[in-house]
């Protein structure tokens, strides 16, 4: 098969447990664009956020964000698509982590609110690269230009496993509950995921899901790695991440994305 795209996911999978892009990597993602293979990062972070990737390239290249909220072009920032979450299942979300007393990040396009200042949201504003406000009721950012593309709780990981449990099961349909980090818990519009952003990319490129490789190791690839015509998950994903892949490659410390691309693209 020649494959015409992949579609990485960022934190786990593209980059190491340092947040770094090896040698290795970048050589081969440099290399799969000059053979003409179109490379897409499929992250949860903002745009603001992708520049590790993004420095890589020459060309505009599309980034899938706010994992598969947003997508816009690298270089010139002409957003393809974002699908914002509605305001009162946004404003639910968020009140019912207030009410835990849960340190909570939302997003409105490029800005970064969040529910108080505490250790947990003043590093994800650092991690981010956003400066950052606080916003204490949802109402007050009708004003906003954009809506609202994500709430995201910060939690300890054995707790975020519960709550997403609990979550999933209250809000059901109506919006995607997933935990994207194990200490993240994500709000996201029933109408965005990977899988939707990646089906769009495409069909803007003309390119059909069979002719598509996937990769990433958590539970908010899922839909990307379901879409691909051949999925691949990294070796430290959770096993029932690895059980729905087609293939397995190696870790994120052992440059399992560049292993696969000289696999399956270079050779």
């Amino acid at each position: 098969m020649g494959y015409r795209l992949i579609a990485s996911d960022m934190d786990g999978t593209l980059v190491n447990s340092k947040a770094e892009l090896t040698q290795r990597t970048k050589d081969a993602i440099i290399k799969t664009v000059e053979a003409g293979v179109l490379f897409i990062t499929a992250t949860g972070r903002p745009l603001c956020n992708i520049e590790i990737v993004n420095s890589l390239f020459d060309a505009d290249m599309p980034f899938i964000v706010f994992n598969g909220s947003a997508a816009y072009m690298g270089k010139s920032k002409k957003k393809l698509f974002e699908v914002y979450l509605e305001h009162e299942l946004a404003k639910e979300a968020f009140e019912t982590g207030k009410k835990r007393g849960i340190p909570q990040i939302v997003w409105t396009g490029p800005r970064l609110w969040a529910s108080h200042l505490c250790d947990e949201t003043l590093q994800y504003s650092k991690f981010s690269g956003a400066d950052m406000s606080v916003v204490n009721d949802l109402d007050d950012l009708k004003g906003e230009a954009e809506g609202i593309s994500k709430v995201l709780w910060i939690e300890d990981p054995i707790k975020v496993k519960t709550l997403q449990r609990e979550m999933s099961g209250h809000f059901g349909e109506k919006l995607n509950c997933f935990s994207s980090m194990p200490h993240f818990l994500e709000f996201l519009s029933c109408k965005a995921d990977k899988g939707i952003a990646l089906a769009e990319i495409g069909r803007l490129y003309g390119i059909d899901k069979s002719e598509m490789i996937a990769v990433g190791d958590g539970y908010n690839d899922v839909s990307m790695l379901e879409y691909a015509g051949f999925s691949v998950a990294m070796e430290n994903a959770p096993d029932d991440i690895k059980s729905i892949c087609d293939h397995v490659t190696l870790s994120n410390n052992d440059d399992g994305v560049a292993v696969l691309i000289e696999k399956y693209i270079l050779a």
